[in-house]
């Protein structure tokens, strides 16, 4: 499956969309510095408010930048929440890749390290605040956010979707596998906001992987033999 559909848990990578550049080239081309600067006075912000509400006017004067520097950086505060989520997305994607070639690329194995990596990343004390207004507001911010990262195409991404084991998959086409992995994605997106809604970290696991296995085997004892096919 070459263009195959993969999901990082904030948001989903379509392989087959055009990439949008995120950043700008004029931003790579600061200081290291001053790139930081630009991000700390970022993560600030979305962590105060959520996305529709959060002032490009408090990132530049908190970043010492003019207002008109910060579009020669990034087309919108869109794009640079993307930046921000596809800088961290890349700190675990070896991880990632190590995990599903230990598990012979389980689809459902890999789904549950991306929990446990998410929970271990977004609920540090320095980036709880940011990582709890993204999901926690999602369904207001899921235009703006999650459209713009399925155009963007993290490369690290890329690498894993032939590494994943499809053949023990009751699917016939790519657009089943599609279908798995979005409701993966609803799972993993629900389990990770409860996490921030202050259900305790082993409830919200237990419930997670009770979904996963209800995904991975069905609900429908085996033995019945009067079930019938959905069709």
């Amino acid at each position: 499956m070459t263009e195959c559909y993969f999901c990082v848990l904030w948001g989903n990578v379509i392989i087959r969309r055009e990439v949008i550049e995120v950043p700008k080239e004029t931003f790579l081309k600061l200081s290291n510095e001053k790139q930081q600067k630009v991000l700390d006075a970022a993560k600030k912000e979305f962590a105060r408010v959520p996305i529709e509400n959060v002032s490009i006017k408090n990132i530049v004067e908190d970043a010492d930048i003019a207002r008109g520097s910060f579009y020669q950086y990034f087309e919108s505060k869109e794009d640079l929440l993307v930046y921000l989520l596809k800088e961290k997305a890349e700190q675990v994607s070896n991880k990632v890749k190590e995990k599903i070639q230990e598990t012979d690329g389980d689809l459902f194995e890999t789904y549950i390290f991306l929990y446990d990596m998410a929970i271990e990343n977004f609920m540090k004390k320095e980036d709880e605040d940011l990582y709890k207004q993204i999901f926690i507001n999602i369904k207001s911010s899921d235009e703006s956010i999650f459209d713009l990262m399925k155009n963007t195409k993290p490369k690290d991404v890329i690498k894993y979707c032939d590494l994943l084991n499809t053949k023990n998959l009751k699917i016939e086409n790519q657009q089943d596998f599609m279908v798995i992995c979005e409701m993966l994605n609803a799972i993993t997106r629900k389990a990770i906001i409860k996490n921030f809604k202050r259900v305790s970290k082993e409830e919200c696991r237990s419930t997670f992987l009770k979904e996963i296995e209800y995904l991975k085997y069905g609900i429908i004892k085996k033995e019945d033999k009067n079930v019938k096919s959905i069709k």
